[in-house]
């Protein structure tokens, strides 16, 4: 498994994107609480905005998890991944322009800066898988 992955830093960074989006995608999905709590978002509504994005992420989760086992006919994570890493891009440009001011937030409050730097963590790690292979 680990040499069909690419090496030992690969497979790892592979394993982490599990982790790291399993626990965003379920929580997005299914704790009512984590978005007013953990995100920011206090409305009701962000709540249920924050499920179809957790059944997205967990469905991503799902396709990493058959291609890490080589589940079926799929043996390469390139496409899921590339996919993660144009999401990560367009969040963290996003958070980014909204921290600044160049964007205005949904609520005209500041716009925290760990926004910005939450999508920042998945993008790096999928560099770092990138470029070890």
């Amino acid at each position: 498994m680990i040499e069909s992955a690419g090496g030992m830093i690969p497979f790892i960074c592979h394993v982490f994107l599990i982790l790291f989006g399993g626990f965003f995608g379920l929580n997005l999905a299914f704790n009512k609480n984590f978005v007013q709590s953990n995100i920011g978002f206090p409305s009701k509504d962000a709540m249920y905005m924050g499920r179809p994005l957790g059944f997205m992420m967990t469905g991503m989760v799902l396709m990493l998890i058959a291609t890490l086992f080589q589940i079926g006919s799929f043996t390469s994570a390139n496409e899921v991944l590339g996919v993660l890493f144009i999401f990560t891009v367009l969040a963290f440009c996003y958070n980014l322009a909204t921290t600044l001011k160049i964007l205005e937030s949904f609520d005209g409050n500041d716009w925290p800066i760990k926004h910005a730097i939450r999508p920042l963590i998945p993008m790096v790690v999928i560099l770092i898988r990138y470029f070890t292979l």
